[in-house]
């Protein structure tokens, strides 16, 4: 009676914050055990915090134990280890999701099941900012899930590479084996993502580790042929970090050290708050050489050559992308890009020599800057140049290999729609005249943020209702727009016809025409950058670089 008493008091403390009813769901039995969760005004219910695996430092994700009893799954807290600005968050026992059910699903129903994957550069990032009200109220059952980052999710070494990503395996298997006793379809399941997340859930797409767990795909502004999608250098910061700890000359040495280290210390030498193309220092890397490893080859080769999982494909971007990094940039960091400007190109340029990245970085600071100094008076310059890095320079490119290579139905989108919601371009885009949508202004268009109770204009909400309707459908039906209706007048074609379907006050299919700012990065890419890492047939005309062989080690494909 008493743990039911404080559960009801939780239930009334969290009301206002994720619109809880202070009423139990009815008991769910899983082949773990009894589940419970709570009821939402709003016609979801809840399950928080459910363990779909555990985990020890540095090793692969394991089934979680079962358990006795009922797991009241009513605790909405908790993310991985990270750091976030100065502040240290989260845990280590971190392997664990949320589900969010229409309240009227039962075993057998099976409704379509959509997994989102937090974006945040791989370092950090948690389920708990997203709502899933607007997806779940069309009858689609959500799961938002944890998995490890940073060093701990992402160093990359024999038998550690890649545990983030292992980590969504292990929940997509817990979701194929459970997602029915919550009325779920594990037959027809969505991998979703934003960002990072966006870049993680197409890695997926590539591995024979996630074959058979999921159907579609909805990529949010990521892509795995973007320049920032894997790391062609994983131990070079591994190393620097390493050394502000202790001595170390093997990657048994880093290993050690990082495995006998505090979290705190991990989180503390790991740390970079620098904004520039070089930033997810810890991110997905080729580990074929290793044992059990996730990537069988480059994303370029598995692609070409027709090995990867070929499902349905929504994706898109943001029509400024960049908006974001030029709101987060400062004189200082910006100024810091200005003077290092050659060790901050991305890293599908790393295997290249010195020489030949001062070509790289001469020809791209001419072209985005001309003789200027990169001060955030150039607004425009520096909106445009972080936009191709972050997505533009290759998202038409891997949509063209998809319709290519995939025989499946492939959609895109450009989202230029400006609302209440556009927080990227609210808080960081003021006073620039600057049309269209940051990156990340999508998101809460989509979910709603966790903690915020946000009235809806009109507009916003008929635009919330388009998209979320054209999104369900295509993981209801494969199609975001399988008839015209009053809400939906416009049919969404196919990719391979070079149209795409622009997101904003009035749907329109518009068609795509790269720019030369992308053309120019895109051809770049294709002429220096690493083989099998771009989405073209490198030119190769690097003189490899002696520390790129020195740092990629065994993690080269």
């Amino acid at each position: 009676m008493r743990r039911t008493f404080n559960y009801i008091l939780l239930c009334v403390l969290l009301d206002g914050y994720v619109d809880v009813l202070c009423t139990f769901t009815q008991i769910v039995e899983t082949s773990y055990g009894k589940v419970r969760g709570l009821r939402s005004v709003s016609g979801q219910n809840l399950f928080y915090g459910i363990p779909y695996a555990t985990s020890e430092r540095f090793q692969p994700p394991k089934e979680p134990a079962t358990w006795d009893g009922i797991f009241d799954a009513v605790r909405r807290f908790g993310a991985c280890s990270q750091t976030v600005s100065v502040l240290k968050l989260g845990s280590e026992e971190c392997l664990n999701l949320d589900l969010y059910v229409p309240e009227r699903a039962k075993p057998g129903d099976k409704v379509p099941v959509l997994v989102f994957l937090h974006g945040g550069a791989y370092y950090y990032g948690s389920k708990i900012h997203y709502d899933p009200e607007f997806l779940v109220t069309k009858n689609v059952i959500t799961a938002i899930i944890n998995y490890r980052v940073g060093v701990l999710g992402f160093l990359c070494l024999d038998g550690v590479a890649n545990l983030g990503l292992k980590d969504q395996v292990a929940a997509l298997k817990w979701i194929r084996k459970t997602i029915s006793a919550f009325g779920g379809d594990p037959d027809n399941v969505t991998i979703s993502g934003q960002s990072a997340g966006a870049s993680a859930a197409a890695m997926h797409m590539l591995s024979e580790s996630s074959t058979g767990l999921f159907h579609k795909l909805i990529l949010m502004s990521g892509s795995p042929l973007t320049p920032w999608a894997f790391n062609t250098e994983p131990l070079t910061a591994a190393y620097q970090d390493a050394r502000k700890l202790s001595r170390v000359s093997t990657e048994k040495d880093v290993h050690n050290l990082f495995a006998n280290a505090s979290v705190d210390e991990i989180l503390r030498v790991s740390h970079d708050t620098s904004l520039n193309p070089r930033y997810f220092k810890y991110s997905p890397c080729i580990d074929s050489n290793f044992s059990e490893p996730f990537f069988k080859g480059s994303p370029f080769d598995l692609i070409k050559t027709g090995r990867f999982n070929k499902v349905p494909i929504l994706t898109g971007v943001a029509s400024v992308e960049g908006l974001l990094f030029y709101g987060l940039n400062n004189e200082k960091t910006l100024k810091e890009l200005d003077e290092n400007f050659v060790e901050r190109l991305p890293s599908v340029f790393s295997w290249c020599s010195k020489a030949d990245k001062r070509k790289i970085a001469n020809k791209m600071r001419s072209h985005y800057f001309g003789s200027r100094p990169i001060r955030k008076m150039q607004f425009k310059h520096i909106i445009d140049f972080y936009s191709d890095w972050i997505a533009h320079s290759t998202s038409q490119a891997f949509i063209d290999l998809m319709v290519k290579s995939s025989g499946q139905p492939v959609y895109s989108y450009l989202f230029n729609y400006v609302g209440d919601r556009n927080f990227a371009k609210v808080l960081l885009g003021q006073g620039l005249d600057v049309e269209g949508a940051s990156h990340s202004d999508d998101i809460f268009y989509v979910f709603k943020p966790a903690g915020l109770s946000l009235l809806l204009s009109s507009r916003d909400r008929l635009f919330i209702d388009r998209l979320t309707t054209m999104l369900t459908n295509f993981m209801k039906y494969g199609d975001p727009t399988p008839f015209k209706t009053r809400l939906l007048p416009v049919r969404w074609p196919q990719a391979n016809t070079s149209l795409t379907m622009r997101l904003d006050k009035r749907l329109s299919v518009i068609r795509i025409v790269p720019t030369a700012h992308q053309r120019f990065y895109l051809d770049l890419l294709c002429t220096y950058g690493q083989a099998g890492y771009v989405p073209c047939e490198s030119a190769q005309k690097c003189n490899t670089s002696n520390d790129a062989q020195q740092h990629q080690g065994s993690a080269t494909a």
